[in-house]
Protein backbone atom coordinates (compact mmCIF):
# COMPACT_ATOMS: atom_id res chain seq x y z
CA UNK A 1 0.00 0.00 0.00
CA UNK A 2 2.44 2.41 0.56
CA UNK A 3 4.57 2.13 -2.77
CA UNK A 4 1.23 2.24 -4.59
CA UNK A 5 1.07 5.59 -2.65
CA UNK A 6 3.94 6.77 -3.34
CA UNK A 7 3.30 6.04 -7.01
CA UNK A 8 0.01 8.10 -6.62
CA UNK A 9 1.61 10.52 -4.68
CA UNK A 10 4.20 10.94 -7.58
CA UNK A 11 2.48 11.51 -10.22
CA UNK A 12 -0.03 13.62 -8.37
CA UNK A 13 2.97 16.44 -7.91
CA UNK A 14 3.56 15.96 -11.88
CA UNK A 15 0.41 16.58 -12.76
CA UNK A 16 0.01 20.08 -9.98
CA UNK A 17 3.57 20.96 -11.80
CA UNK A 18 2.32 20.89 -15.09
CA UNK A 19 -0.94 22.69 -13.70
CA UNK A 20 1.06 25.33 -11.92
CA UNK A 21 3.39 25.85 -14.78
CA UNK A 22 0.31 27.76 -16.72
CA UNK A 23 0.64 30.61 -14.03
CA UNK A 24 2.83 33.53 -13.70
CA UNK A 25 3.46 32.65 -9.59
CA UNK A 26 2.76 30.69 -6.85
CA UNK A 27 0.51 32.79 -5.57
CA UNK A 28 -2.11 32.70 -7.47
CA UNK A 29 -1.93 28.77 -7.96
CA UNK A 30 -2.18 29.18 -4.16
CA UNK A 31 -5.23 31.65 -3.91
CA UNK A 32 -6.73 29.34 -6.53
CA UNK A 33 -6.17 26.04 -4.45
CA UNK A 34 -7.47 27.73 -1.52
CA UNK A 35 -11.12 29.05 -3.15
CA UNK A 36 -12.04 25.49 -3.50
CA UNK A 37 -10.27 24.27 -0.17
CA UNK A 38 -10.42 26.87 2.48
CA UNK A 39 -13.81 28.77 1.44
CA UNK A 40 -16.11 25.65 1.57
CA UNK A 41 -14.88 24.25 5.07
CA UNK A 42 -14.61 27.89 6.25
CA UNK A 43 -18.30 28.38 5.67
CA UNK A 44 -19.71 25.24 6.36
CA UNK A 45 -17.79 25.48 10.24
CA UNK A 46 -19.29 28.91 11.03
CA UNK A 47 -22.77 27.29 10.09
CA UNK A 48 -22.44 24.60 12.12
CA UNK A 49 -20.78 26.55 15.28
CA UNK A 50 -23.69 28.85 15.06
CA UNK A 51 -26.58 27.19 13.82
CA UNK A 52 -27.75 24.06 16.33
CA UNK A 53 -29.88 22.34 13.20
CA UNK A 54 -27.40 21.67 11.17
CA UNK A 55 -26.33 18.20 10.06
CA UNK A 56 -23.99 15.86 8.87
CA UNK A 57 -25.54 15.09 5.93
CA UNK A 58 -26.32 19.11 4.76
CA UNK A 59 -22.85 19.90 5.67
CA UNK A 60 -21.27 16.88 3.53
CA UNK A 61 -23.99 17.79 0.38
CA UNK A 62 -23.34 21.34 1.01
CA UNK A 63 -19.87 21.20 0.15
CA UNK A 64 -19.91 19.04 -2.58
CA UNK A 65 -22.25 21.35 -4.33
CA UNK A 66 -20.22 24.57 -3.08
CA UNK A 67 -17.18 23.01 -5.44
CA UNK A 68 -19.37 21.88 -7.88
CA UNK A 69 -20.72 25.50 -8.14
CA UNK A 70 -17.23 26.99 -8.05
CA UNK A 71 -15.97 24.62 -10.63
CA UNK A 72 -19.12 26.02 -12.69
CA UNK A 73 -18.05 29.71 -11.94
CA UNK A 74 -14.33 29.31 -12.76
CA UNK A 75 -15.10 27.07 -15.84
CA UNK A 76 -17.21 30.10 -17.31
CA UNK A 77 -14.82 32.91 -16.63
CA UNK A 78 -11.52 33.85 -17.70
CA UNK A 79 -8.91 35.58 -16.09
CA UNK A 80 -5.63 35.99 -17.76
CA UNK A 81 -6.09 33.16 -19.86
CA UNK A 82 -6.87 31.01 -17.23
CA UNK A 83 -10.37 29.09 -16.41
CA UNK A 84 -13.24 29.03 -18.99
CA UNK A 85 -12.73 25.74 -19.78
CA UNK A 86 -16.02 25.07 -20.17
CA UNK A 87 -15.44 26.56 -23.92
CA UNK A 88 -17.35 29.64 -23.32
CA UNK A 89 -16.66 32.58 -21.34
CA UNK A 90 -19.61 34.38 -19.47
CA UNK A 91 -17.01 36.77 -17.84
CA UNK A 92 -13.30 38.29 -18.35
CA UNK A 93 -12.04 38.96 -14.56
CA UNK A 94 -8.90 41.60 -14.51
CA UNK A 95 -6.93 39.10 -12.50
CA UNK A 96 -6.67 35.91 -10.99
CA UNK A 97 -6.93 37.37 -8.10
CA UNK A 98 -10.54 38.97 -8.47
CA UNK A 99 -11.73 35.56 -10.02
CA UNK A 100 -10.65 33.80 -6.70
CA UNK A 101 -12.16 36.28 -4.85
CA UNK A 102 -15.07 35.68 -6.74
CA UNK A 103 -14.99 32.08 -6.69
CA UNK A 104 -14.81 32.38 -2.73
CA UNK A 105 -17.75 34.35 -2.41
CA UNK A 106 -19.47 32.48 -4.86
CA UNK A 107 -18.13 29.26 -2.89
CA UNK A 108 -19.18 30.31 0.60
CA UNK A 109 -22.66 31.68 -0.37
CA UNK A 110 -23.91 28.12 -1.91
CA UNK A 111 -21.98 26.39 0.33
CA UNK A 112 -24.10 27.98 3.30
CA UNK A 113 -27.12 28.02 1.54
CA UNK A 114 -27.07 24.73 0.09
CA UNK A 115 -25.99 23.55 3.86
CA UNK A 116 -29.10 25.44 5.38
CA UNK A 117 -31.57 24.06 2.93
CA UNK A 118 -30.32 20.47 3.26
CA UNK A 119 -30.33 20.58 6.63
CA UNK A 120 -33.44 21.82 6.87
CA UNK A 121 -34.60 18.20 4.76
CA UNK A 122 -33.07 16.00 6.67
CA UNK A 123 -33.24 14.44 10.31
CA UNK A 124 -31.94 16.03 13.27
CA UNK A 125 -29.34 12.99 14.97
CA UNK A 126 -27.81 15.00 17.65
CA UNK A 127 -29.37 16.22 20.62
CA UNK A 128 -28.59 19.84 22.54
CA UNK A 129 -26.90 17.93 24.91
CA UNK A 130 -24.68 15.75 22.54
CA UNK A 131 -23.79 19.36 21.10
CA UNK A 132 -22.95 21.45 24.32
CA UNK A 133 -19.86 22.76 23.97
CA UNK A 134 -20.00 22.57 19.87
CA UNK A 135 -22.21 24.96 19.20
CA UNK A 136 -21.68 28.65 20.65
CA UNK A 137 -25.87 29.05 21.40
CA UNK A 138 -25.65 25.70 23.49
CA UNK A 139 -21.96 25.74 25.48
CA UNK A 140 -22.13 27.60 28.66
CA UNK A 141 -20.42 31.25 28.82
CA UNK A 142 -17.73 31.36 30.95
CA UNK A 143 -17.50 34.16 33.92
CA UNK A 144 -14.52 36.00 34.24
CA UNK A 145 -15.44 38.36 37.08
CA UNK A 146 -12.51 36.64 39.56
CA UNK A 147 -9.71 37.28 36.90
CA UNK A 148 -7.51 40.41 36.75
CA UNK A 149 -9.25 42.96 35.04
CA UNK A 150 -6.09 43.37 32.46
CA UNK A 151 -6.33 39.23 31.92
CA UNK A 152 -10.13 39.40 30.72
CA UNK A 153 -10.03 38.51 27.26
CA UNK A 154 -12.65 41.26 26.33
CA UNK A 155 -10.37 43.96 27.86
CA UNK A 156 -7.03 42.40 26.33
CA UNK A 157 -8.25 41.76 22.83
CA UNK A 158 -9.62 45.70 23.05
CA UNK A 159 -6.22 46.50 23.60
CA UNK A 160 -4.61 44.87 21.29
CA UNK A 161 -6.58 46.09 18.66
CA UNK A 162 -5.76 49.53 20.15
CA UNK A 163 -2.21 48.34 19.59
CA UNK A 164 -2.70 47.54 16.14
CA UNK A 165 -4.34 50.40 15.06
CA UNK A 166 -2.00 52.51 16.64
CA UNK A 167 1.38 50.52 15.03
CA UNK A 168 -0.56 50.59 11.54
CA UNK A 169 -0.94 54.68 11.56
CA UNK A 170 3.28 55.03 12.44
CA UNK A 171 4.42 52.95 9.79
CA UNK A 172 2.09 53.49 7.27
Amino acid sequence: MGQGITVVGVLLSIACAYFAKRYDNAMDVIQLVFSFVNAPVFATFVLAMFWKRATGTGAFLGLLGGISTSTLVHGLTIAEGKGGWLGTALYTFPSSMAQNFWLRSVLSLSVFVLTLVISLATARTKSDEELKGLVYSLTPKLKDDEQNFLLRPAVLGTILIIGCIILNIIFW
